[in-house]
C-alpha cells in the first residue's frame, strides 16, 4: 500500500523511484532489498520488482558477495540513465515551483499580505516546500508548518512541526492547505479549531470544480 505522500505528490513518479533506487545502489553496494523498501518508502515486493527491472535493463549489475550476501553495481548505462533521471526531475521541479509560485501570486496578492503576515502551512510534503519558497519570495518570514497527526518532535525544513488540532486561528493571517488532494477533510478540522473560512488558502479547486462541470 502506498504511502499519503505517495498518493498525494505528483513529483513521485515511477521515474523519481527508479532515481531513487539507483542513487541508494551508487551510495550503498552492499544495501539489502529490504533497506532498499524502507529508504525508498515502497513495500519490499515492489522493491523486489523494481531491482529486478533495473538488472534486467542493463543499469544495475549484480554479484554475490557471500552466500547470502550480494552487492549492486550501477553500471556505465546505469550512470547515464540516473544523470538522465536527474536531470528530469530537476526540471520538473523548476517547472512545478514556477507553477506554484503564479498561483500562490494569484491567490494571496487581493488578500494585501506584507512582511508582517504570519501563515500557518498544512502539510509537509514536496508540495508544501514549494509553497514555502513561494511564500518567502513575496516576503513572508513567520511560517509555521502543521500536520493531521502526531509529529512526535520532527520538523520540515528545520521547524517544529505542530499537529493542526492546536492551531490558534488568532495567531495567524492566513492558513495555506498544501495538499492536490480534497482539502474537505483538513478544512473542517481547521473549522473545528476556529479558523475561519476566510482565512484558508487551498489550490487548484476552481481547475477541479470546472473540470467537473466540463
Amino acid at each position: 500500500m502506498r504511502s499519503q505522500n505517495e498518493q498525494q505528490d505528483p513529483l513521485i513518479s515511477p521515474d523519481y523511484r527508479e532515481l531513487q533506487m539507483l542513487s541508494e545502489v551508487d551510495d550503498a553496494p552492499d544495501v539489502t532489498q529490504r533497506q532498499l523498501s524502507n529508504r525508498v518508502g515502497i513495500a519490499l515486493g515492489l522493491t523486489n520488482v523494481l531491482l529486478k527491472n533495473l538488472v534486467r535493463r542493463g543499469y544495475i549489475k549484480v554479484s554475490q558477495a557471500s552466500w547470502k550476501r550480494r552487492l549492486y553495481t550501477l553500471t556505465p548505462e546505469g550512470f547515464s540513465h540516473r544523470m538522465s533521471l536527474m536531470t528530469n526531475y530537476v526540471q520538473s521541479v523548476l517547472d512545478h515551483y514556477q507553477n506554484v509560485r503564479q498561483t500562490l501570486r494569484d491567490q494571496l496578492e487581493p488578500l494585501a499580505l506584507n512582511a508582517e503576515s504570519r501563515i500557518a502551512i498544512c502539510g509537509t510534503s514536496q508540495f508544501a516546500e514549494l509553497v514555502y519558497l513561494g511564500l518567502k519570495e513575496i516576503g513572508i518570514e513567520e511560517i509555521d508548518f502543521f500536520e493531521n497527526k502526531a509529529a512526535n518532535g520532527r520538523k520540515f525544513l528545520g521547524a517544529p512541526i505542530g499537529e493542526m488540532t492546536t492551531i490558534q486561528p488568532g495567531q495567524y493571517d492566513r492558513v495555506v492547505i498544501a495538499s492536490f488532494c480534497s482539502p474537505d477533510n483538513l478544512i473542517k478540522i481547521l473549522k473545528d479549531q476556529g479558523v475561519g473560512s476566510d482565512q484558508v488558502v487551498t489550490f487548484f479547486e476552481k481547475k477541479k470544480a470546472k473540470a467537473k462541470s466540463k
